[in-house]
């Protein structure tokens, strides 16, 4: 009997750990899933550094929620909070042109 109960707890343990397990892999997989496609389909430049969830979620086939998880836990993408649905891998707020150029006057032209 007492055989029986500890076999049943130990089993019903170790499901529990695969499942944690699988959800642990798949969190992981799909970090890094998002962090390439970041990587690869935005650049370092004024009005191309962020993406909004909807385009990470078509450009990597993750459904909304997991794609969200994934930006959130991964502490190499950020978040621009003035529209929290903006995704970046390169800085929280997106760089302004003018900082990239400078401003334009009508004597320099």
């Amino acid at each position: 009997m007492v055989g029986g109960i500890i076999v049943v707890v130990v089993g019903a343990l170790l499901c529990w750990s695969a499942t944690d397990i699988k959800n642990w892999v798949r969190q992981r997989l799909d970090q890094e899933k998002v962090y390439r496609w970041l990587k690869s389909n935005t650049r370092d430049e004024p009005h191309e550094s962020h993406v909004d969830l909807l385009a990470i979620c078509k450009g990597t086939g993750l459904p909304e929620e997991r794609a969200r998880a994934a930006c959130i836990r991964d502490k190499r993408i950020y978040v621009f909070g003035k529209e929290p649905e903006r995704w970046s891998v390169w800085r929280e707020e997106p760089e302004s042109i003018y900082e990239k150029r400078g401003i334009l006057r009508i004597s320099d032209l």
